[in-house]
């Protein structure tokens, strides 16, 4: 009723963070009964391929390297600090009414604000007004943000497409999905900020980068990044680890604009620590990654599987009994290597 995007099966116009070719490949490596992974991962391989390939045709339609999301819903981080300026251009004048689930199980003041979900329906209004045509939707969409963390799951995934693809035998998938991994790379280089020591997400509508030191530019270290940058964004962590009891929280607390409890404009997350930790492990920065895993378990066993948490004095935030948090929870503890 409210997406209309008349597919079959129903489903919504806009897309998420891209990790099944990350998650594909960890289940290939992990798998017991080799020849029933190899057989599914196979059939999957050319589907994550096309999904990584409608990325780069549709959300960088001049092949710079990097992909913008369109509705901050499709970065995962909803309310991030990240996106103010640029939702700020996305009108609510006229929005039709409109019935909100989110706050029926959690606390509206974690919640993103009323003005900040009506500025979310009016682009899926004008998104459904122009029939969900991935060919428009870019180019039309006054919210056109190039997100570093969804950059770096996407080059993650791609990177681990490579290699699956290698291993399946698939080689012309491989070969693709190196070229979208080197070029990916590369072109983050213009999102890096020296003054910050992490990189910035731009907004395409005005050509700046966005001057919000958020977790997402943090998150490029899930993603094969230069060791230099690797190393500044570790001390970062460091640094956000000394201010925040249970880290890492999804923007900086000296941030005026940091709010504590408010889904992602400050609380912590254990899946997005988890790609940190992953991120650190893989660039040799064992003493963070091993912080960050020891942190989470220990914010787990104090407040239980919320969906996020106060990271000041780890008090739950959002929902209770989240699934995704006990999944890292398990993945800390069973894996802690990364």
């Amino acid at each position: 009723d409210v997406w209309r995007a008349g597919r079959r099966p129903p489903t919504s116009g806009i897309t998420q963070p891209p990790i099944a070719g990350f998650v594909v490949s960890r289940l290939f490596d992990r798998a017991a009964d080799r020849e029933q992974a190899r057989s599914r991962a196979a059939a999957l391989a050319p589907k994550i391929a096309r999904w990584h390939d409608w990325f780069y045709q549709h959300r960088d339609p001049l092949k710079t390297g990097l992909v913008a999301i369109i509705h901050p819903w499709e970065s995962g981080r909803d309310n991030s600090i990240d996106w103010d300026n640029a939702l700020d251009r996305v009108s609510a004048e006229g929005v039709a009414p409109f019935a909100r689930r989110d706050t029926r199980h959690a606390d509206p003041a974690h919640r993103p604000t009323q003005a900040q979900y009506a500025r979310y329906i009016r682009l899926i209004e004008l998104f459904r007004a122009l029939d969900w045509d991935n060919t428009r939707l870019h180019d039309a969409s006054p919210f056109k943000v190039v997100d570093p963390g969804l950059n770096a799951v996407l080059i993650r995934s791609c990177e681990e497409l490579a290699r699956l693809g290698d291993a399946l035998g698939q080689h012309e998938i491989a070969r693709r999905s190196r070229e979208q991994v080197e070029k990916g790379i590369a072109a983050m280089e213009s999102l890096w900020s020296a003054r910050l020591g992490q990189y910035l997400c731009r907004d395409r509508t005005t050509g700046e980068l966005i001057n919000s030191p958020s977790v997402g530019g943090l998150m490029s270290a899930f993603a094969p990044i230069p060791r230099p940058r690797a190393a500044a964004i570790a001390r970062r962590l460091a640094d956000l680890g000394r201010r925040a009891n249970y880290p890492v929280p999804s923007h900086d607390p000296a941030d005026p604009r940091f709010d504590k409890l408010r889904y992602w404009r400050g609380p912590a997350w254990p899946i997005v620590n988890y790609m940190l930790a992953c991120g650190m492990r893989r660039a040799g920065e064992d003493t963070v990654a091993d912080r960050i895993r020891a942190d989470t378990i220990r914010l787990m066993e104090k407040s239980g599987f919320a969906e996020y948490y106060n990271p000041l004095d780890g008090a739950p935030c959002g929902g209770d009994s989240f699934t995704w948090s006990a999944a890292m929870a398990m993945e800390f503890i069973s894996n802690p290597a990364g």
